[in-house]
Formats: structure tokens, sequence, C-alpha cells
């Protein structure tokens, strides 16, 4: 066995371990398996969507039902395919706002959480991890929030070279916000909800970072999905590569629209189109 995958599996073990013992699960010491079928190790796949929706089961982005998965090693790193895991809602006893099928994984959220709702996976009887899932209002509607429809020209600085230019040739972020409407007409802000952002013109559907301009997030990071925060709001902002646009010295417009779903479709004022303006900037000295 390489190192590459003892150190995995170790790590692995360790965290199956300190999760027990966050829990509260009496474990001085864990024991673990070394034949091939023994369980040494578990984690948890990543969850279909960041968020389940009150009254609902947690679903993928297209809208289909999603169990949450777990993935079982044995010493050597290897998958134990038929391996047997338990799911559970860890704090069950404080809010009761999830529901978790214990042998399918399906889970389906009761009532708002008064605290981080922690998912558990058990294999074996010692080894365990747990995840946080965000329980969330039913996403509505999407809006763009307080930006405005007429967004100011954004002139590029070249030649386009080094970090500082690259912050330079990136806009400010085109802002989103997810809503939820109650019973009695209140409107507030969807946490946790997916917002899908696409380049329209210079298209980049796939969001290519070589193209003349493309989606990032806060860091400079490509991205083109962002998770609505605690007030709905989501955002991109967007690198134009200067001396591929505008190709003249003439003013060219970036469109990028936003959008988000629910049980697969599109919320009411979906998608969210932004125009922006861009002037191909002199070169510098």
């Amino acid at each position: 066995m390489s190192r590459a995958v003892r150190r995995r599996g170790l790590q692995r073990i360790v965290i199956g371990a300190l999760s027990a013992v966050g829990l509260g699960v009496a474990a001085a010491c864990v024991e673990i398996g070394t034949s091939p079928s023994e369980p040494a190790a578990i984690e948890l796949s990543a969850f279909p969507s960041p968020s389940v929706v009150i009254g609902d089961t947690l679903r993928d982005e297209a809208g289909v039902i999603a169990p949450i998965r777990a993935i079982v090693r044995n010493v050597r790193g290897d998958i134990i395919a038929n391996a047997v895991v338990r799911y559970l809602y860890a704090d069950v006893v404080r809010d009761a706002a999830l529901t978790i099928d214990s042998l399918s994984g399906v889970v389906r959220a009761l009532r708002a959480s008064t605290g981080d709702a922690r998912i558990v996976a058990r294999a074996g009887g010692s080894l365990q991890v747990l995840r946080v899932l965000v329980v969330t209002t039913r996403p509505d509607s999407i809006d763009g929030g307080s930006q405005s429809a007429s967004l100011p020209v954004f002139t590029t600085t070249l030649p386009d070279t080094g970090r500082l230019r690259a912050v330079a040739n990136t806009t400010t972020a085109f802002n989103a916000v997810v809503r939820h409407v109650d019973s009695v007409a209140t409107v507030t802000g969807v946490n946790a909800w997916l917002v899908r952002y696409e380049v329209v013109k210079p298209a980049n559907p796939t969001n290519d970072t070589t193209k003349a301009v493309y989606l990032v997030d806060d860091q400079g990071r490509a991205s083109a999905i962002d998770t609505t925060d605690g007030s709905g709001n989501a955002g991109r902002k967007v690198r134009i590569r200067a001396a591929l646009f505008p190709t003249a010295v003439t003013t060219d417009s970036v469109i990028v629209r936003a959008t988000a779903t629910y049980r697969g479709r599109a919320l009411k004022g979906a998608p969210v189109r932004y125009a922006l303006p861009v002037l191909r900037g002199t070169p510098l000295p």
C-alpha cells in the first residue's frame, strides 16, 4: 500500500473517530478492522443541494428527490460497495427539524431548525461522520435586488497583465436575490439556495476561462454558481480579458443572466438579465 493511500485512510479514520466523540458517543478508542471487507473509514459524499425546503424532501438542482450517500472504505482505501450505512438526524431531540430514512438516506424537512441541522452517517460499531444541511424556506422568485438595471460604463485597463490589472478588469458583482412569500404575503430572503449565472454575450455557456469574458467569485476564481446568504443574496463578477473584448476602441456590452429553480422549474422573475456597457481602455504607457 502506498504512503499516500495509507495517509488518506488514516485521515478518514481520525475524522470518523472525532465525529463519534463530538456526538457524545462513548469511544475511548476506535477498533478498526484490517480485513478488506471491514469498514475502516467513512465519508459523506457532497449533498445534492446545500439546503432542503421546509415541507419538502432534499432534491438535486433538477428537482429530483436525491438521498444522501456515504462512502465506506477499508484500511487499504478501497471502497466497500456493500457496506451497511445508517443515517440519522443528530439533533432530533433538540428540534426534530428533519426526518431521515436510516437505510435509503432520503431527507425530509418538517420545520425550521433552531441551530445547525447535523446529519450523521454510521458504519460498523465505531465509525461515523457528520455534515450540516441548511433547512430553508421555499424559494418563490428571483430578482436583481437594489442593483440598477442601467449599469454604468466599465472601462478596461491595458495592457492586461499581472494580478493588479486582472483585478482592474474584473467588474463588481452582478447581484441576485432569491425570495420567499409566506401565507400573509411577508417577503423574506431564502438562505442557501443555488443561483446559476451565464455569460450570454460574448457567449460563454461553459464559463471557459480562455474566452474573452468569464464569471468569477470574490477571490477571482472561475465560478458560475453561487449560494445565497441568509438574506437571499447571491453574486458573481465578470473577468474581462481587455485585449480580447471589446475588439475595437468603442463600447460593447457584456450580457449576463442569473437563474434559480425549484423542483426543476425556473423561479418567477428568472432569468435576471444584466447588461454592462464596456469601453476598451487606452493602453497605459
